[in-house]
C-alpha cells in the first residue's frame, strides 16, 4: 500500500506544485525574470480591485434608491483585493533578496481571489462576502452572537469549531459558495498524511461517505475541503432561509472529475453533503463585469411571482397624496407625516419602489386588506386620497369600468407615469384565513395566534396560495421569519414570498390632527 502511494506522488510531480509560482499561471520563476513576474501580478491584481471598485460604487448607488433591507456587506471583499495590491506593490518597491521574493510571490493569494472573484461574477444577488455562519451559536464567543453569522474582520473567529466560512453569499442569501484553488496534488498529499491510500487490487476504492452516513463519521480523518463542506452543511441547515437552508456550491477551480480515483472519492464526499460540486471542466468563461454587473446587484424584484398580493401599507401608500404630488408641510400633520413628506421630496416612492416592483403584474388583494384601506380613507382621506381608493379596487362609481379608463384616470391624478401594462383594479377576493391556516406548515399555526386576524389574513392568503405579499411592515415580516426558522419546514414544504418595501405612506389627512 505504501508502495502505491509513492507511485501516485511520482506521477503527480509534487515539486512543481510547491514552487507556487506555477500556480499564478507565471511560465518562468528564472531570477532575472522576477521583476517582470512580481509586475505581472499587479496588473492582475489591479485589474481585479478596478472591478471590485465599480461593483461597490454600483452597491452604493443601488442602495441609496431601495434602501434594502439587509446591506450589502461588501467590505471584506474590497480589503481583501486592497490589501493584496499592496503586497504586491511592497514587494517591487522593497529592495530584499531573490529567495525572499520568490517566497513573497508563492505567499500571494492572487489565484484565490481571482478564482473568487470570476465566481461571483457567475453568480446573482451578491449578498456578502467572506463571512462566517455558525450551527452552534450558544458556544459563539462573548458578544459574537447573532442570527446571520460573523463577517471575518479582526481577529475572526480563531478556534471556534462550530463556524463555517462561506466566501460568496449570492442569491440573496439562498446560495453558499466556497472557492478553493486546492491541486489534485495536493489533496493525494494530504491523504497520504491522514493514511488513506488505494490499493489498486482493490475494489473498494476511497471510502465515499453516503448522503445517509457522512455525519457517522470524524471529520478529524478528512481532507480540508471535505470538512469545509461537512461544515457548510452544518451551518446551511442552522440559517434558513425563509424556511430552507441555503444551497450550498463548491467551486473546485484546479480539480478535474474523472481522472484520479483518490480525487473523485473526495468529490464524492463533497457532493454526500448535498453540496453543489463544480470541478475545472464544469466552470464556465468569466465575462467581463459590465456584461454581468446588473445580475450581481440585490434585486427583490427578480423572484416576483406573475400575481401580486397587496399587503393594506401598500394600498395606503399607493393612494396617498404624497405618494403622487409635493405637498406642503402643515403645522397640524403628525411627526411621521411631516418625515415622509419630506423623504418623498427626496425620493420619489412609486416610480423608485412600488412601480418597478408592481410593473404589468397583476395584483389582489384579501378582503379585510381592502377593509382596513377603505376604514382608513373614511376617517383620514383627502377628496383626492378617496378617488383613488375607488379606482384602486373599483369600488364605488368605479365598478365595472374597463381597465384602461381606471389606468388612465389614475394617471391623469399623478406627477409620475404609470408603468408600462399597469393594470387596475386590483381584485379584492376573500381570504378564508380559518381554511387556508390549515393548510400551512405548523410555524403558521402557531403565528395564527400571535398575529392580528388582519395581518394573518393578508400573509397567509400569499403564502398558501405561493404568491409574492408586497409590504412595508417589517415587523410582521420579521415575525414570520423568525417563527419559520424556529420551528423549520418539512420536505416539500415553503415559506412564504415577501417583498419589502423600504419606505410607507400614510394618507395625508384633510382634517387637522393634532400631535
Amino acid at each position: 500500500m505504501t508502495e502505491s502511494i509513492s507511485k501516485e506522488f511520482n506521477n503527480l510531480d509534487l515539486k512543481t506544485d510547491a514552487s507556487g509560482i506555477s500556480n499564478l499561471g507565471l511560465a518562468s520563476n528564472n531570477s532575472e525574470d522576477l521583476d517582470a513576474t512580481v509586475q505581472v501580478l499587479i496588473d492582475r491584481c489591479k485589474t481585479l480591485y478596478k472591478e471590485v471598485e465599480a461593483y461597490v460604487e454600483a452597491v452604493i448607488e443601488r442602495q441609496k434608491i431601495t434602501r434594502v433591507q439587509h446591506p450589502v456587506e461588501y467590505r471584506n471583499l474590497r480589503n481583501d483585493f486592497k490589501n493584496e495590491l499592496a503586497f504586491l506593490k511592497k514587494i517591487a518597491n522593497t529592495p530584499m533578496a531573490e529567495q525572499k521574493i520568490r517566497h513573497y510571490i508563492v505567499s500571494s493569494n492572487l489565484t484565490y481571489y481571482e478564482a473568487l472573484w470570476g465566481a461571483a461574477k457567475r453568480s446573482c444577488g451578491l449578498q456578502a462576502f467572506r463571512k462566517y455562519y455558525f450551527w452552534d451559536r450558544h458556544k459563539a464567543p462573548a458578544g459574537k452572537r447573532t442570527l446571520q453569522g460573523l463577517s471575518l474582520g479582526k481577529g475572526g473567529v480563531g478556534k471556534w469549531k462550530t463556524a463555517a466560512l462561506v466566501d460568496i453569499v449570492a442569491d440573496e442569501g439562498r446560495e453558499w459558495i466556497r472557492v478553493s484553488t486546492v491541486s489534485e496534488k495536493r489533496i493525494i498529499f494530504d491523504l497520504a498524511k491522514l493514511g488513506w491510500v488505494n490499493d489498486s487490487d482493490s475494489d473498494d476504492d476511497m471510502p465515499q461517505a453516503r448522503p445517509s452516513d457522512w455525519e457517522d463519521e470524524d471529520d478529524e480523518d478528512q481532507v480540508d475541503v471535505v470538512r469545509n463542506a461537512r461544515e457548510l452543511a452544518r451551518a446551511a441547515r442552522a440559517n434558513p432561509v425563509r424556511g430552507r437552508p441555503p444551497k450550498v456550491r463548491f467551486v473546485l477551480t484546479r480539480i478535474v472529475a474523472g481522472k484520479t480515483k483518490e480525487v473523485d472519492g473526495i468529490i464524492a464526499k463533497i457532493r454526500a453533503t448535498s453540496a453543489i460540486v463544480q470541478c475545472s471542466e464544469d466552470i464556465p468563461p468569466t465575462q467581463p463585469l459590465q456584461a454581468v454587473l446588473n445580475n450581481l446587484l440585490v434585486d427583490q424584484t427578480r423572484a416576483l411571482s406573475e400575481i401580486l398580493n397587496i399587503d393594506c401599507t401598500i394600498l395606503l401608500a399607493l393612494i396617498s397624496d404624497i405618494s403622487h404630488k409635493p405637498c406642503p408641510i402643515l403645522d397640524w400633520y403628525p411627526d411621521e407625516v411631516q418625515t415622509q413628506i419630506k423623504e418623498e421630496a427626496g425620493e420619489n416612492l412609486l416610480p423608485t419602489h412600488l412601480y418597478p416592483a408592481i410593473g404589468s403584474h397583476s395584483m389582489v388583494c384579501t378582503q379585510e386588506a381592502a377593509d382596513q384601506m377603505n376604514l382608513i380613507v373614511d376617517t383620514l382621506a383627502t377628496d383626492e386620497e378617496k378617488r383613488r381608493a375607488q379606482l384602486l379596487i373599483a369600488q364605488g362609481d368605479c365598478q365595472g369600468r374597463p381597465s384602461e379608463d381606471l389606468v388612465a384616470e389614475w394617471a391623469s391624478m399623478s406627477d409620475h407615469p404609470v408603468p408600462a401594462g399597469f393594470t387596475l383594479p386590483i381584485r379584492v377576493i376573500p381570504s378564508n384565513i380559518d381554511t387556508v391556516a390549515t393548510r400551512l406548515p405548523a410555524a403558521a399555526r402557531k403565528l395564527q395566534d400571535e398575529m392580528s386576524r388582519l395581518n394573518a389574513s393578508i400573509f397567509f392568503y400569499g403564502w398558501a396560495e405561493g404568491i409574492t405579499t408586497l409590504s412595508s411592515n417589517r415587523a410582521r415580516a420579521r415575525q414570520i421569519e423568525y417563527a419559520i426558522n424556529q420551528h423549520g419546514l418539512e420536505d416539500g414544504e415553503a415559506g412564504p414570498h415577501i417583498w419589502l418595501c423600504g419606505e410607507s405612506r400614510s394618507l395625508i389627512a384633510k382634517h387637522g390632527r393634532r400631535r
